[in-house]
């Protein structure tokens, strides 16, 4: 491969980089991530750089979140060793050419280089670059999906400015008016725009809202999750999914629709977790928020936690008896 060509290739590397850190960034910012920390854990995630504890539970401990990062990181991963073969390869024609022919290609990808960067950088470009990626990374989400999408915009605090696309209308506004449905009482939000077949339309207390509706509302986050978000039936059976497996051992969500007894009224030191079944508990969520894991903790129903241990001794632990399989 000539020097020429190298060049070209880290080129429409960079380019590509580039456009798959704004791809993942806009994917997990229709999980529900700030456009701060979605750019944050694409570029992370993609440069294999790693992120802190505190950052990745916001990852971990979301079932889609973790997919996206494991595309993000194999991605990452194939595209380095790809540059750095292709750097390698320069060097290497650089010892072999004259050096005006060095001096002269070295001009060219820096200002190539360059180029792309005001490029990107240019307003205009920008917003339409986004909206391309949203709308194609919509509807991969959307496809076969009976899951409400929401995207957080941006966040004030407790308030937040969220756009939904309604794959499923909520049932309380199934052919129900603004006002009837009395969302604003119920949940504390105020929705400001909708979009239908492309074309805005106004938001009055007459309008009665449709599947494949885009929404933007602004108000209490956890209200507009909780009035959005498919209400799962209430099950005794605690839901476990698996994870990640290490030979005998594995690292499972469970959602706790049942405390074991050995949990009941006990924190987790004394309930024996650790000591009786070496299971080592790695994150409590407790409605949206993470709880601190400290030996006095109580764990409750309505949990969802994050283990690692003996696949066969978190089964005998949380699994009902008559619940043979667990979700992969």
């Amino acid at each position: 491969m000539d020097l020429m060509t190298s060049v070209i290739l880290i080129m429409v590397f960079i380019i590509i980089y580039v456009i798959l850190i704004q791809i993942f960034s806009m994917l997990f910012r229709i999980t529900g991530l700030t456009k701060e920390k979605a750019s944050f854990q694409a570029i992370s995630l993609l440069t294999n750089c790693g992120f802190t504890t505190g950052e990745s539970e916001v990852i971990t401990s979301d079932r889609l979140r973790r997919r996206i990062a494991i595309a993000a990181m194999i991605s990452g991963y194939s595209f380095s060793v790809v540059i750095v073969s292709l750097l390698i390869n320069v060097f290497m024609k650089v010892s072999t050419q004259s050096q005006e022919d060095n001096y002269k290609w070295i001009f060219i990808a820096f200002g190539i280089f360059i180029l792309l960067l005001i490029i990107t950088q240019i307003p205009i470009f920008k917003r339409l670059f986004e909206k391309l990626i949203g709308a194609i990374a919509h509807v991969v989400l959307r496809r076969n999906n009976s899951e409400n999408i929401i995207t957080l915009l941006d966040n004030y605090g407790k308030d937040a400015m969220v756009e939904v696309y309604l794959n499923r209308v909520p049932e309380f506004m199934v052919d129900t008016t603004v006002v009837d449905s009395k969302i604003k009482d119920k949940y504390k939000i105020n929705i400001l725009m909708c979009k239908r077949n492309g074309k805005v339309i106004d938001v009055t207390k007459d309008t009665i809202f449709k599947k494949k509706d885009s929404l933007v509302i602004f108000g209490s986050f956890s209200g507009i999750k909780n009035c959005f978000t498919k209400k799962v039936k209430e099950t005794k059976k605690n839901v476990i999914e698996l994870i990640e497996e290490y030979g005998d051992e594995a690292m499972m969500e469970i959602q706790l629709n049942q405390l074991p007894e050995f949990l009941k009224d006990k924190g987790l030191y004394e309930s024996g977790l650790k000591l009786n079944y070496n299971i080592n508990l790695l994150t409590i969520k407790r409605k949206e928020q993470f709880i601190p894991i400290q030996a006095s903790t109580m764990l409750q129903k309505g949990d969802t936690i994050v283990v690692f241990g003996s696949y066969q001794r978190i089964k005998e632990a949380f699994a009902s008896k008559n619940q043979d399989e667990i979700g992969k």
